[in-house]
């Protein structure tokens, strides 16, 4: 019996934990698989705008544009409304991998700033997918996707 213990031990302790990560998974997917919304501009000519449906509007620009690979970027995010709680950057190349690059914002000035740069491309161009995590204050993370290209 003695042999037993750690075993039923083992047993008591891994079953409730395996069966609240089944019954957690589909609230664990939803969060983190959360759909982005998308800001439809490009912002190599322009700000890019969006309005949230709790009333906040946000407005990102990117300088110097149009963006270059091994340039420093500044992305400025603009947002109406009750400040967020954090905001980072994840950039992705779309044909192919680039490596990871985030890049978390600063709260300064009344807005927020974040710089990065792009690294090299073996092609002449590239198609770059930008998502914003904004972790409002209530804690709700809100991604907001945009794309660009560059050389």
């Amino acid at each position: 019996m003695p042999k037993l213990r750690p075993l039923l031990l083992g047993v008591a302790v891994l079953l409730p934990l395996l069966l609240l990560i089944y019954l957690l998974q589909d609230y664990l997917d939803a969060y983190l698989q959360r759909d982005a919304q998308v800001m439809a501009c490009d912002i190599n000519l322009e700000s890019c705008q969006l309005d949230l449906n709790d009333g906040q509007h946000l407005s990102l620009t990117m300088n110097p544009s149009p963006a270059a690979s091994l340039t420093p970027l500044t992305f400025t995010l603009a947002v109406s409304g009750e400040q967020p709680q954090g905001v980072w950057l994840d950039l992705q190349g779309t044909e192919e991998y680039m490596g990871i690059n985030q890049t978390p914002f600063i709260f300064e000035d009344g807005v927020w700033r974040g710089k990065t740069e792009l690294a090299v491309c073996t092609t002449a161009r590239m198609l770059w997918q930008g998502r914003l995590i904004i972790t409002q204050q209530s804690g709700e993370t809100l991604p907001v996707d945009f794309f660009f290209e560059a050389q």
